[in-house]
């Protein structure tokens, strides 16, 4: 079974749900999605930003997908943060948080995941996909 991932950026959640919905539904009625959106933070200052490498993906169940997120910051410490999104009816769900640049600590609780970062981009890896995995993902960063 194909899983689908579609990598998009918007400031405003409500917008992207409105507009894309359907489509969505359309999809996930013949085929799995996965759903990865990063997500701009409001603590970011004039000069950082956040984009995505890669705008889709499409991976089986079992095998594994790697999100890369690219940010520049003009801070010297920064935590990079994961969220996953299920539905509407449920809030946010953390998955990670990794230090970049001078912070070096990190919160990973599901060794599911697993995160690689630079100076300048990070990495979300998935490991063993499965339907669970139909989500909404979210990146951000804060000092």
């Amino acid at each position: 079974m194909l899983l689908y991932l579609f990598l998009l950026l918007s400031p405003i959640l409500g917008e992207f749900k409105n507009r894309d919905s359907s489509l969505l539904e359309a999809a996930a009625s013949t085929h799995h999605l996965i759903h990865l959106m990063a997500s701009f933070s409001p603590g970011l200052t004039a000069g950082d930003s956040i984009s995505p490498d890669q705008d889709q993906f499409t991976r089986t169940e079992g095998k594994s997908v790697t999100m890369k997120c690219n940010y520049q910051t003009s801070s010297s410490n920064v935590y990079l943060y994961w969220y996953k999104h299920d539905s509407d009816l449920q809030a946010l769900q953390f998955i990670l948080r990794k230090g970049a640049k001078g912070y070096t600590g990190e919160n990973i609780p599901d060794k599911q995941y697993e995160s690689r970062t630079t100076d300048t981009s990070t990495e979300l890896i998935i490991r063993k996909l499965t339907l669970a995995d139909t989500a909404l993902y979210y990146f951000t960063m804060s000092d």
